[in-house]
């Protein structure tokens, strides 16, 4: 009886962690009418400012846009971003993340003159002389990010092809502590300007 009664609980417990399905279709309507101005709606922004979100880890989408209608992500466009995300439900985001996690990603181009060579060190083997690790040991040799694993981190989220200005001000406010993260802000920190904008570089041609 009492193996019987822990195995409820753990099961109630279990469907009221579980997330809700999420739907697919109110998620294309919520990315046309709130999200493609800036995002596009396929999620291949064309800004440079604005991140591209297609094919992007939709449980990471979700907690980002979670954080930024919260206050808690101040940096970037965030501000311009939180209003729009305001009347939004969790379930909302968790549509449209879904939504975005689904769409095909355009490739990016890397600019011949912004050292790709010295970024592609970066991205494949780091620079052991300054313990950089290679960023590919956690968002994948091709830059498609990889899923937490159900640990502490929600997930190392999708980079191939993204935007080359966007990395460079994620990476400048991980490294002034405007966006906190620890493992981000150390290497960040670690990392010349030059460094920085090479593997960005790289990173934005990378598929």
């Amino acid at each position: 009886m009492k193996r019987l009664t822990l195995l409820a609980l753990a099961l109630a417990a279990g469907a009221v962690t579980a997330a809700p399905k999420a739907d697919l279709a109110k998620g294309k309507e919520i990315a046309t009418n709130i999200c493609a101005a800036c995002h596009a709606a396929d999620g291949n922004s064309g800004i440079a400012m604005y991140p591209k979100l297609s094919a992007q880890n939709a449980h990471y989408l979700f907690v980002q846009t979670k954080a930024i209608k919260e206050g808690k992500r101040t940096t970037g466009a965030s501000a311009a971003m939180a209003p729009m995300v305001a009347a939004l439900s969790d379930q909302d985001m968790r549509d449209v993340a879904a939504f975005y996690a689904k769409q095909t990603p355009k490739q990016g181009e890397a600019n011949p003159k912004d050292n790709p060579e010295l970024g592609a060190k970066i991205f494949r083997g780091g620079l052991a002389d300054k313990k950089i690790p290679a960023c590919m040991a956690c968002h994948g040799p091709n830059g498609a990010g990889m899923p937490g694993g159900g640990t502490d981190i929600t997930a190392y989220p999708r980079l191939g092809g993204q935007h080359k200005d966007y990395i460079i001000t994620q990476m400048q406010a991980y490294k002034s502590g405007q966006r906190t993260n620890t493992i981000m802000a150390d290497i960040a920190g670690r990392m010349s300007d030059e460094e920085l904008n090479a593997v960005a570089n790289f990173i934005q041609g990378l598929h």
